[in-house]
């Protein structure tokens, strides 16, 4: 049998890697690649065309078992270039099939497209030892996805860094320059600025002000460098400084750079030049052109990520807009993820062109640039030149709505920096109307319009007849996007909450419609507004507490076509919190195929997916049923990341492996790890829709025991299932306390009483007639039993409600706001009945004689475990119970206890009530948990002691491992 040599295979390797990029040029076995290096051939060099953005790649290549090529890969880090002298960071070290040295040369090259290789990237960076990705084994790939991984690497990430912190730098310092020359006598000029972007006036608006000049000159140095010519033929001028860098001469060269194209780029860029007075418009061009000369050198002036992650920091008027920044290697994962379930054939132009990828909310650009990215390299793979179809997909494809003037500008310039030198004519790129308009009657809610089927109007920038964001500004549109007629729809929307009165909310009546200064009036017309579109809807998911997220969620189920996807970056409270109910409920009826990615880490912003929000978040994928789509599985792929993925690279090898452990599981394979090469980097976990306590969590076999209570038994580890064990909800028990607003509460005019009492301080002077259970104090809290630590008074009138509310007192009290790595109690008790305040509604059961049963299994390690799998874990290290889902609780149940068992337990009781508990997240070391697991389990309900201790130890270690148990507290487990 013929032998092919590796000689020969990296000839054919390197044929098959051109084909599947228009623009490269691969080499394979060439000397005199290398500077002063004339012995050592690299076994394929792939270079990108001149003027593309792009770094030279290396790749040094094997047949298994290959043992030595690492250190080849190793060995060419830190060389340089001959033609270019760059400088070698990132090789590929590629295995390839031991089998394929047997194909002959006639069929090698159909082998190689089937073939799955070994690879991984070594990288340099200033250290001794290469860093190696994946750390430990090789990723498993077709010769698609290692021209897919080359491609990443090409992009420097190193450059782009330098890139973004010489741009923000310079972007600031010509900001600070320009409010000094302008302040205080010539305030009025800063404010036209504000206005202009529809910002609050300060120092951050500036910020954004200068950045879309240098932006607009930046895009000017690459369009020139591609030698675009004007309207009377001669080319794009960059300004020089010293020479024409007047505003007048800038200006004059950007009204021909519009007649011809760019409108996007120029048009808002343009307006804002000219509202600065000469001389500093003048010195300002003349800083920021010596800046973009210096970013031009760095070769990355054709790649949007550097101008889109130094917006996302400019972005004005989060107080109330929460426009937080999807961060680049986020939005590669949700793009790549969501790109995967597109139906089409990359081979064919027409169809790629047809595909409807929308982003209403799209802020920075990032996720819709992101998706724009991932379906052009499949343009690429299927062997077509994407650069051909640039134009169509730029007029037609990649649709973008936002409400601020700088998102659509900056948008509109990363879609179209892919191809600079590509002209195009319309664009779907939209400015969205917002609050009250000089021309309108009522105020607008932004994209939250187009819940209005055939909505058309969205506002003009910069030109009178101006209604889309056009390439040369003489377009119009019919409709923004029509009902189920987009194959994606991708977006991270604001979170602010329509109704939320938390912290720099205080005090405004919407918060959600509270941006660019609408006032009180106007919110509250927007809200109204807002309602009357979703009440129009057949199923609508949208709630004030949910935040303005969920209603998004309703614009893009009703714009999504049937078999087409959504893709979201939302608050990790989706998948469990009350508001979300309907938005789970709307996923559950008319959405197969759904993913939900989190990230299992300590810290809020460990576990978010964008930049700045503070709050855990989670990624949501999901593909529109088909009227012949079988309507009764409903499960769930929980797929479950240690870490964020720092690098677009990782981030699509992640996205990589969930989509193919989407396509090899099912519910057969209920959970298992996610590896890349030798690496776990998370675990996924198929499930019901309302086992949204699989989200987030590290330890699976807790996901395990968790969801057997549900099934009235016990999967604990080591043992057989226990299905004798009698469980129970604990709303068939009895009924909960109320809300606490009821108990203290005022109505929404602050001036009618909601609740009967106002709430006093215990007081030793005399017997509270109504003793209330209100608040925590983690000082007297470490014990079953507490007092109460208010009174109600009553308030004038009300007695009869008082009577009402004191019908709830109780003796069981439920933890509701329970902060896991502080606090010991899931229940606790009170020697006497008392109302259940904030903190501690109370449970009032059937029979009292119960109480003391529920308090010790709450305090169990399974009970403990049962409570957090139920609440909220938004926040690290706390599980919070929205008051409605107290019911939900799973107990033991006291209904199968013998008489023997029942006094047995007030034994027990009697025994734990003054010992000392450590906060939950410390089980794993609290001898007192241990020895009530031991009285619980064995004495009272008979385990065997040598079987189910070790069980319950194993599981105590591991709960408190969780990061949303231990918050990152240094009491967790450390071994």
């Amino acid at each position: 049998m013929a032998h092919t040599s590796e000689k020969a295979f990296n000839a054919l390797l390197a044929q098959a890697l051109e084909w599947r990029h228009p623009r490269w040029k691969v080499n394979a076995e060439q000397s005199g690649v290398l500077t002063g290096q004339l012995g050592k051939v690299p076994d394929i060099v792939i270079t990108v065309s001149e003027g593309e953005a792009g770094s030279p790649v290396l790749i040094e290549t094997e047949y298994e078992p290959a043992s030595r090529v690492d250190a080849d890969a190793r060995s060419r880090l830190g060389l340089a270039l001959a033609k270019s002298g760059y400088v070698i960071e990132h090789v590929v070290a590629l295995r390839v099939p031991a089998s394929l040295a047997d194909v002959s040369p006639a069929d090698l090259p159909d082998e190689i497209a089937k073939a799955e290789f070994g690879y991984r990237l070594l990288s340099a960076r200033g250290g001794a030892e290469p860093v190696r990705f994946p750390s430990e084994g090789w990723i498993r790939g077709t010769v698609d996805d290692l021209a897919g991984f080359c491609e990443r690497i090409a992009l420097n990430e190193h450059l782009l860094d330098s890139a973004v912190a010489l741009l923000e730098e310079t972007v600031n310092s010509a900001a600070l320059r320009l409010r000094t020359a302008l302040m205080p006598y010539r305030q009025a000029i800063l404010e036209q600025i504000a206005d202009t972007l529809h910002q609050t006036e300060d120092h951050q608006t500036t910020c954004m002000g200068v950045a879309i000049i240098a932006n607009a000159l930046l895009f000017q140095t690459t369009i020139a460098g591609s030698r675009h010519l004007l309207s009377d033929g001669s080319e794009y001028m960059i300004p020089v400084p010293g020479i024409d860098d007047s505003r007048e001469k800038v200006r004059e060269n950007w009204d021909e750079i519009i007649k011809v194209n760019y409108w996007p780029i120029f048009a808002i860029a343009h307006q804002v030049l000219t509202t600065l007075p000469h001389a500093e418009a003048k010195r300002m061009i003349k800083f920021l052109t010596n800046a973009t000369s210096q970013l031009a050198d760095y070769g990355v002036t054709s790649t949007g990520d550097m101008a889109g992650q130094m917006f996302g920091k400019l972005i004005a008027d989060r107080k109330f807009l929460a426009t937080f920044y999807t961060l680049p290697s986020s939005a590669h994962l949700l793009a790549e993820l969501a790109a995967a379930r597109l139906d089409a054939d990359y081979a064919d132009p027409d169809q790629v062109a047809s595909l409807r990828v929308a982003d209403l909310a799209c802020g920075t650009g990032t996720l819709l640039t992101a998706a724009y990215q991932r379906i052009m390299t499949r343009v690429r793979r299927a062997g077509s030149d994407d650069k051909d179809i640039h134009p169509k997909m730029m007029e037609q494809s990649m649709i973008g709505a936002d409400i601020m003037p700088a998102a659509v500008h900056l948008t509109a310039t990363l879609l179209s920096s892919a191809y600079p030198a590509c002209t195009f004519d319309d664009t779907k790129i939209f400015l969205m109307p917002y609050g009250r308009l000089e021309d309108k009657a009522k105020p607008s809610i932004g994209s939250l319009e187009m819940l209005s089927e055939g909505f058309n109007s969205p506002m003009e920038l910069g030109a009178k007849d101006r209604s889309s964001i056009g390439g040369t500004g003489q377009y119009k549109v019919d409709s923004v996007l029509d009902h189920q007629s987009a194959d994606l729809v991708i977006m991270n929307p604001p979170f602010t909450r329509a109704t939320g009165q938390e912290a720099n909310a205080i005090g405004t009546p919407v918060p959600a419609f509270a941006g660019f200064g609408t006032n009180r009036k106007d919110q509250k017309l927007m809200s109204d507004r807002l309602t009357r579109f979703t009440q129009k809807l057949p199923q609508a998911c949208g709630h004030g507490n949910a935040g303005l997220a969920s209603y998004f969620l309703d614009l893009a189920h009703i714009k999504v076509k049937p078999g087409g996807t959504i893709a979201f970056v939302l608050p990790f409270t989706v998948t469990i919190g009350t508001a979300w109910a309907k938005a789970r409920e709307l996923l559950a009826k008319h959405y197969k195929d759904i993913n939900i990615v989190a990230i299992a880490n300590s810290g809020s912003t460990d576990r978010a997916f964008s930049s700045d929000t503070g709050m855990a978040e989670v990624l949501i994928i999901a593909t529109r049923r088909q009227e012949d789509d079988r309507c009764d599985d409903n499960k769930i792929l929980f797929v479950n990341i240690y870490e964020r993925p720092t690098d677009p690279i990782k981030a699509v090898e992640q996205a990589r492996r969930i989509t193919l452990t989407a396509s090899e599981t099912s519910e057969s394979k209920g959970s298992g790890s996610i590896d890349i090469g030798d690496i776990h980097i998370g675990n996924f976990i198929w499930a019901d829709i309302q086992d949204t306590g699989c989200a987030g969590i590290t330890q699976i076999e807790l996901a395990t025991f968790a969801r057997s209570l549900t099934d009235s038994k016990l999967s604990l580890p080591r043992l057989k299932d226990i299905t004798d064990f009698a469980l129970v909800k604990l709303g068939e028990l009895g009924e909960r306390g109320p809300y606490h607003m009821d108990i203290n509460g005022w109505q929404a005019d602050k001036k009618t009483p909601r609740g009967p009492f106002d709430l006093e301080k215990v007081s030793t002077r005399r017997l509270s007639a109504y003793p209330i259970l209100w608040e925590h104090d983690a000082r007297n809290e470490t014990h079953m039993v507490l007092t109460p630590d208010h009174e109600g008074i009553v308030r004038p009138g009300l007695k009869d409600k008082a009577l009402q509310i004191w019908d709830t007192a109780s003796r069981l009290h439920l933890n509701r706001d329970f902060r896991l790595n502080s606090q010991p109690l899931a229940a606790c008790f009170t020697d006497t009945p008392c109302i259940g305040g904030r903190a501690w509604p109370t449970f009032k059961l059937h029979n009292e004689n119960w109480d003391k049963i529920i308090v010790l299994w709450a305090n169990t390690t399974l009970g403990l475990i049962s409570f957090w799998w139920v609440g909220s874990l938004q926040q690290q290290g706390r599980s919070i119970l929205a008051i409605t889902r107290l019911s939900e609780l799973v107990t033991l149940d006291p209904q199968s206890l013998t008489d023997n068992q029942l006094i047995l337990a007030d034994e027990i009781f009697a025994q734990f009530r003054e010992r000392t508990f450590l906060p939950a997240n410390e089980i794993w070391r609290d001898e007192n948990r241990r020895l009530l697991d031991e009285a619980v389990f064995v004495d009272l309900l008979g385990f065997d002691r040598n079987k189910i201790m070790p069980s319950l130890a194993i599981l105590r270690d591991q709960w408190c491992r969780e990061p949303s148990v231990h918050g990152g507290k240094s009491t967790r487990p450390q071994n």
